[in-house]
């Protein structure tokens, strides 16, 4: 919020405002739409975060959640330099970190909404929000089609990946799940690490520097935010990786003869996601999970992390 109201002092007084709307409703889903008298999206986003909040707070309190990230994953290195990668999922723990992940968008989607708006009625969130299906928008785009077909094309190695699984968990319900958690991810992401911190770094830039060079030096900074805030733990982007399809991402959302535009890099963002996801299910191994078996106990050798974003294994 310091970001958005040094990018436009002339804005800073109902800046202040919002950021007092925007901090009640990250802390209470709904209230800020509320004060706002923004009825609609109090009962629509805020109703939407308590339902994915209540839900992962159900899965996270069974005993058979894993917190670790290490009971989950384990990679073990095999003797023709190829690695075996193993995934234990207790059907609560795959439901709780999705809704997490699911919440955790909407809570993107709902600071876009207010900054883009000013705390005002923003009517055109909700169509961005269905930018993945938008096609008339960027069906005709090289750029959108280019990683598009790359990420259904690129080898999987799906024959080295077994998902361990309790026999309530079946793959079906997996492949719907992260179907609208891998949507909501590009959706999210975008709205926040473009829509928000790249056209807020764009404003800052420009008040000192030429339009060139406050483009690039704001797609570069918001990409590194934007890798630093990938972990690296289990199936995502390393930092590296993250920061490379954040430099793509903001080029697309700002080209240089034209003006912000979310809808393309969200379509790009959550289809490659999701089918790579969609791949890596529905190409694995399933096998029944063992009562009580975890990445930890489950006498596998540790080897180097997999990472499908690009469709390489990377070893660090």
């Amino acid at each position: 919020m310091l970001l958005v109201m040094a990018s436009n002092p002339s804005r800073a007084a109902e800046s202040w405002a919002c950021a007092g709307y925007t901090l009640a409703e990250y802390l209470i889903p709904g209230l800020g739409y509320g004060l706002m008298g923004d009825f609609d999206k109090m009962l629509i986003f805020g109703g939407l975060r308590w339902s994915a909040s209540a839900k992962y707070y159900s899965y996270s309190q069974s005993p058979s959640y894993q917190e670790d990230i290490e009971d989950i994953y384990k990679e073990t290195e095999l003797e023709d330099d190829k690695t075996r990668t193993d995934i234990y999922f207790s059907k609560e723990t795959f439901y709780g970190r999705s809704f997490a992940s699911i919440y955790s968008n909407l809570t993107f989607i709902t600071f876009y909404d207010l900054y883009d708006g000013n705390c005002e009625e923003n009517p055109e969130t909700y169509g961005l929000i269905f930018s993945p299906f938008r096609i008339w928008d960027y069906g005709t785009e090289p750029t959108f089609w280019a990683p598009t077909i790359y990420a259904g094309a690129v080898p999987m190695d799906g024959d080295l990946v077994t998902y361990h699984v309790d026999p309530d968990l079946t793959r079906d319900q997996m492949l719907r799940q992260s179907f609208l958690q891998y949507q909501l991810v590009g959706v999210g992401e975008e709205m926040l690490f473009r829509g928000v911190i790249q056209r807020s770094l764009f404003n800052l830039y420009s008040k000192g520097f030429s339009k060139g060079f406050s483009r690039w030096s704001s797609i570069l900074t918001a990409s590194a935010i934007f890798g630093a805030a990938h972990t690296g733990q289990g199936f995502t982007a390393t930092p590296a990786a993250a920061f490379l399809m954040g430099v793509y991402f903001g080029w697309l959302y700002h080209p240089a003869d034209g003006d912000f535009n979310l809808v393309e890099p969200i379509a790009v963002h959550s289809w490659w996601d999701t089918i790579l996801v969609h791949r890596m299910l529905s190409e694995s191994q399933f096998t029944e999970r063992s009562e009580g078996e975890t990445a930890k106990n489950a006498n596998l050798a540790s080897g180097s992390r997999f990472y499908p974003l690009f469709g390489f294994r990377s070893r660090f």
